[in-house]
């Protein structure tokens, strides 16, 4: 089967789903859903400025998720072209592999953040995520699947 990718289609509606789940992330964290600020995570992972970070982590998930829009694109074409319930589909999957694999590797490879065999230091700031992400909250895996089903659902219902 060969996918056929309408790229200014995905360029568009790959930035408009991921300004979507940065919104509805930080909507999510402000509203006390979640601890969880991707963002700062993002950008901490480059600078230890708090505040710098914030602002590159934004910046980093748009584009990250820009990047990952293509693969909800391919991949909805090859379950037989892109809806929403498909959309939402590739959007849960991706969130279970963040929540079951991401956030276990995330302390080894990020320089700032602590893991759970080793505790804070002065280079770390940031508290583990836990396995799902629990300890930014019990809602955080929760909230991972809401933001990317509403991402991989924009992107099926509007991609054409």
């Amino acid at each position: 089967m060969i996918v056929v990718i309408q790229w200014t289609h995905w360029l568009f509606w790959g930035f408009v789903a991921s300004v979507a789940l940065v919104t509805v992330e930080t909507i999510g964290q402000g509203l006390g859903f979640t601890r969880l600020n991707l963002p700062l995570i993002l950008g901490s992972a480059f600078t230890p400025d708090r505040d710098h970070a914030r602002a590159l982590g934004v910046i980093l998930h748009i584009f990250m998720g820009w990047a990952f829009s293509i693969i909800y694109v391919i991949g909805m074409g090859f379950l037989g072209g892109p809806t929403w319930y498909r959309g939402a589909f590739i959007g849960l999957a991706h969130a279970l592999a963040i929540c079951v694999i991401g956030w276990q590797i995330l302390p080894g490879i990020h320089p700032r953040m602590a893991s759970e065999t080793h505790g804070p230091a002065a280079t770390r700031m940031l508290e583990p995520p836990g396995f799902m992400g629990v300890n930014y909250g019990i809602m955080t895996p929760v909230a991972v699947f809401v933001t990317h089903a509403i991402f991989g659902a924009i992107l099926g219902a509007f991609y054409r």
